[in-house]
């Protein structure tokens, strides 16, 4: 019997060391990961403990201290109101509905000071702290309805609308000994109810955090990739360029051997003109490679999207590799990019197309029948670069994992595996896409960019 009568003692004791102890974890969670809404826990575990103490302090036989320990209900109900906020993203309790609650508790004491029997005295209180919370828990229910999937936040809106209905039926607690005890008793059920909930939301939160820090660490270094993946592909083509160099240098110092032997012949004059018009057209076109080094390694790819000329953006690339492909005899397609333009960054789209260039050139440097065709269609808004080559396509078992960084089935010391990785991250960043077509008699990739509003598609393809 005298168990029982200690029940209620028991009950608060153990509901006040889940307070503290989720007090505890809360401003530890909020210490080291400096969360918002760790720190709304925080501060509710916070006005729950002094929930707890105020019951367990001035709950007694006196009316007036009965009376005080509703006073604890207070910061609950606007910690609560917080959590609240967090699930709905709406303010659902403002400052007149906590005057209200103030004028309750003004009633409250008034009547308790005339002498009124405290099952009728806190009633004015009683109702309109429960009567108000569970009004906020219904509004936060309706504006997320639609997003009340999981268990947890379903168990919570039921744990908190608890609270509430407590607050209203506590008049009730001083009808009979066991009324107070079934109180007390739901009051434990909630605080060990949210703090499982709790708990939960906690993981939930920092998981969000580790995964948007997890995600800003792959962005850096993907851009870092995208950095050192642009001076490798120049490395690799740097044969090309020097070709695409020493050629018209050749021609150059040709022509004006020839030009210093006749330029005083008078009968020689057209000649002398013509072959200074030859020597002023090569070193146009060598401007023209060191220029599309000079912009390919310096341009600023964080810089705004604009409109790129397909013809212009593929004549770029071929001024690094164009000399090369000819040089090992293959033979390079390419048909409706003349009035085709799409949307993006210049710099970043040319280490695309590069790439494909030169993992199509590898596949096919030493078979005896070598091409390369790009072929431009249009579908919806979207440009669609179909890159085939003369190759026989790629085994099952690797094209599932080409895509994937640092995977590479070249010699060693001739790919970094990043390649094609990039590219279709930089295809996915000007929302595109860039995929392996495995059903295609040849090897064929297809490259996805976003049309340029003002392209012009008016001309039929070839």
């Amino acid at each position: 019997m005298k168990a029982m009568d200690n029940l209620p003692n028991i009950i608060l004791v153990l509901s006040l060391m889940i307070s503290l102890l989720m007090s505890y974890l809360s401003f530890l969670s909020y210490k080291k990961h400096k969360n918002r809404e760790l720190l709304s826990y925080f501060q509710l575990w916070i006005s729950m403990s002094l929930n707890v103490l105020f019951m367990m302090v001035f709950y007694g036989t006196s009316n007036w201290m009965t009376a005080l320990s509703m006073l604890g209900w207070i910061w609950p109900a606007r910690t609560l109101n917080v959590v609240l906020k967090d699930f709905s993203q709406k303010q659902v309790l403002n400052k007149i509905h906590f005057i209200l609650m103030g004028v309750g508790a003004f009633i409250s004491f008034t009547m308790v000071g005339y002498g009124f029997d405290i099952k009728y005295s806190t009633i004015p209180f009683s109702i309109l702290v429960g009567g108000l919370g569970l009004y906020a828990v219904v509004q936060s229910i309706k504006l997320t309805s639609k997003r009340i999937e999981s268990p947890l936040l379903k168990g919570s809106f039921l744990l908190i609308g608890l609270f509430y209905f407590l607050k209203i039926t506590f008049p009730i607690w001083r009808l009979d000994s066991v009324f107070k005890e079934y109180g007390f008793a739901g009051e434990l059920f909630f605080l060990a109810g949210f703090a499982g909930t709790g708990l939960e939301a906690y993981l939930e939160i920092i998981k969000k955090r580790q995964d948007g820090l997890i995600e800003k660490v792959l962005k850096e270094r993907s851009e870092k990739f995208i950095g050192q993946s642009k001076f490798s592909e120049l490395g690799m083509l740097s044969a090309g360029i020097a070709h695409e160099i020493n050629n018209p240098l050749a021609v150059i110092m040709a022509r004006t051997s020839q030009l210093l032997r006749i330029y005083h012949l008078p009968e020689k004059k057209d000649d002398v003109g013509e072959g200074l018009q030859q020597i002023y057209r090569t070193c146009e076109r060598i401007n023209k490679t060191i220029q599309g080094v000079r912009e390919f390694v310096h341009q600023d790819d964080n810089g705004p999207t604009s409109e790129v000329n397909l013809k212009e953006l593929f004549d770029s690339v071929l001024a690094f590799c164009g000399q090369r492909m000819k040089n090992h005899g293959i033979n390079l397609r390419l048909y409706g990019l003349e009035y085709v333009s799409v949307r993006g960054h210049k710099v970043q789209l040319e280490q695309v197309i590069l790439n494909l260039f030169n993992n199509s050139f590898d596949a096919i440097e030493f078979l005896p029948d070598k091409w390369i065709e790009v072929s431009c269609h249009q579908k919806d808004n979207k440009i669609q670069l179909y890159f085939k080559d003369s190759g026989h396509g790629i085994p099952s078992e690797i094209a599932s994992r080409i895509m994937e960084p640092f995977f590479s089935t070249k010699e060693v010391g001739k790919g970094t595996g990043l390649g094609l990785s990039l590219a279709q991250g930089i295809a996915q960043k000007h929302l595109g896409s860039l995929q392996y077509l495995k059903d295609r008699p040849f090897t064929t990739f297809l490259l996805e960019l976003p049309k340029a509003i003002s392209s012009d598609w008016s001309l039929p393809l070839q």
